[in-house]
């Protein structure tokens, strides 16, 4: 446990060391690639994040997902839980668990086919995600199996191999400023 401790303190040491233009202009990379890519085109549903510190800004591509009359939805951390909520207008938030923007909504999406976009401190080319240790992703996913899950990040947060744990759940892809990387056949 403590080799994850240091690549997670090591990998949100980097991120957080990107300044506020880099982060602006690596994010922009990111929404183009993905606005790019037959599963986000495809997509009628697409899960978001809200950003938190340095994490990469998707908003941008919510607002454009939106004006394609995509179904949006984001997390919020009930419990022990977590759950994807619609919105209609990124107006709908409200601090909430962690310090998160969380979706003041009361309607679940139905995760069927639908495209999360998912956050991460660290990814690897296997699509094992490396996240901030609450497991709430990771619970969601088992429980979701049918979703598509693409990872978000910089490169900077790309490593060889992360050990993978017992109940994590792997994406499907990651992308990143430089493109997208499938790792398994759905994409």
């Amino acid at each position: 446990m403590g080799e994850k401790k240091q690549i997670r303190d090591l990998l949100k040491g980097r991120r957080e060391g990107l300044a506020p233009a880099q982060v602006q202009g690596l994010s922009e990379k990111i929404c183009r690639n993905i606005c790019r890519q037959p599963w986000f085109l495809q997509a009628g549903t697409v899960c978001f994040y809200y950003p938190l510190g340095n994490e990469v800004d998707l908003l941008p591509l919510a607002r454009e997902a939106l004006g394609m009359g995509k179904e949006l939805a984001f997390p919020r951390v009930e419990g022990k839980g977590m759950e994807f909520f619609r919105v209609g207008s990124l107006d709908e938030f409200r601090e909430g668990s962690f310090h998160v923007m969380e979706p003041t909504g009361s309607e679940p999406v139905t995760a069927v086919g639908a495209l999360a976009l998912v956050p991460g401190v660290g990814f690897d080319a296997h699509g094992n995600r490396l996240g901030y240790g609450g497991g709430y992703y990771d619970r969601y996913f088992a429980s979701h199996p049918d979703m598509v899950k693409v990872g978000v990040a910089y490169g900077l947060q790309l490593v060889g191999q992360l050990e993978k744990g017992e109940y994590d759940v792997p994406m499907d892809g990651v992308v990143t400023e430089e493109g997208f990387c499938p790792t398994c056949d759905l994409l």
